[in-house]
């Protein structure tokens, strides 16, 4: 307000004294296109008044005289003037409204009021933001970011993870742009353009969204093993940081299983399942797949304890055994007891 002030003040600098007083005139310096412009007078005289006038770099822009109206060329129907206090309202402004405005109150005495004032018009500040990609792959794309704005006088400022760029413009149009950045994974703030000027602002936003992984993929099982009772259930859980998520495909000794998605679920688990499972981890927007570490389960067969497959060991060496005894007799072989022994002889004997 103290800046303001002293504006009008310095405006009414150089008025002449004696039969010619000064007005005050208030309202906002600057304004947007398309706008309305109120000059208000602050201290008027008292009417009755004689003759109202306001003219534009010298050009007539409204008279009242004797009750009527005159406009000047391109002002009917844009101004507004208030007979009992010699304030104006000019609207729809357009950029060639700016300049100085003089306002002069004749009185019925012969004294004269005057003021001036100072109106600049500015266009409307638009924003926008783009980019050449909005998901760029982590440690391989390149993000160029773009700011247009448009304007008069206007100052754009791009904010981003490397920092805020600012530029000034005394023009229509202008650009900001950040090349060759390199796109971290987390924490990434919005890109954001703002442009303003004296009489507008505007932001515009861009989020962007980084692709990664997937990184290590990792397995692991439940319950633990290696080792499972026939008939066991056993979940095999696979993990792995991607964005977007990634997608699993599991493989038993190194063959894939036709299963997909983040968990294997065996049930009633059984000897031929044992071996070496592994899962696949991928991401079709990067590109990239990630194999785990192997995992092996041991079923033993159905229904044999570690005692039971001996007794089957034991019991099918000594089958061999006698088989090897019957085939010895059939080719004409027998056996004699010598001195608590057998002896062998043929049958020739």
């Amino acid at each position: 307000m103290m800046l303001h002030a002293t504006l009008v003040i310095t405006l009414l600098t150089g008025l002449s004294s004696g039969q010619q007083r000064s007005l005050l005139i208030d309202g906002s310096t600057k304004r947007p296109v398309g706008d309305t412009m109120q000059f208000f007078i602050v201290n008027p005289p008292s009417p009755p008044y004689t003759e109202i006038s306001w003219s534009f770099q010298g050009s007539p822009v409204i008279t009242h005289l004797e009750g009527s109206d005159t406009f000047g060329s391109n002002y009917s129907g844009r101004v507004q003037l208030d007979g009992l206090t010699g304030s104006l309202k000019l609207h729809n402004l357009t950029l060639q409204d700016s300049g100085e405005y003089i306002v002069t109150i004749k009185m019925s005495g012969g004294t004269e009021f005057s003021g001036r004032m100072n109106l600049t018009a500015l266009n409307p500040v638009s924003v926008s933001i783009v980019a050449n990609e909005t998901e760029p792959i982590e440690f391989r794309s390149t993000v160029k970011v773009t700011c247009i704005a448009s304007g008069s006088f206007f100052t754009v400022t791009l904010f981003g993870e490397t920092g805020n760029m600012s530029s000034t413009y005394e023009g229509l149009t202008g650009k900001v742009k950040i090349t060759d950045y390199k796109e971290a994974r987390r924490g990434m703030r919005p890109f954001a353009c703002e442009a303003s000027n004296d009489v507008t602002g505007m932001v515009a936003r861009l989020p962007v969204n980084v692709l990664y992984g997937p990184d290590e993929a990792v397995m692991v099982a439940t319950p633990k093993g290696p080792s499972y009772r026939p008939g066991s259930y056993i979940t095999l859980s696979c993990s792995s940081e991607s964005y977007p998520a990634a997608q699993y495909q599991w493989a038993l000794n190194g063959t894939l299983l036709g299963r997909e998605g983040p968990e294997l679920r065996l049930e009633n688990v059984q000897d031929s399942e044992s071996g070496g499972y592994s899962c696949w981890a991928s991401n079709s927007k990067t590109g990239r797949k990630m194999q785990s570490n192997t995992l092996h389960i041991t079923v033993p067969v159905s229904g044999l304890s570690g005692g039971g497959i001996a007794g089957i060991v034991i019991g099918s060496l000594l089958a061999v055994a006698a088989l090897i005894v019957i085939v010895l007799v059939l080719l004409g072989f027998r056996f004699r007891p010598v001195k608590g022994c057998y002896r062998r002889t043929s049958t020739g004997d």
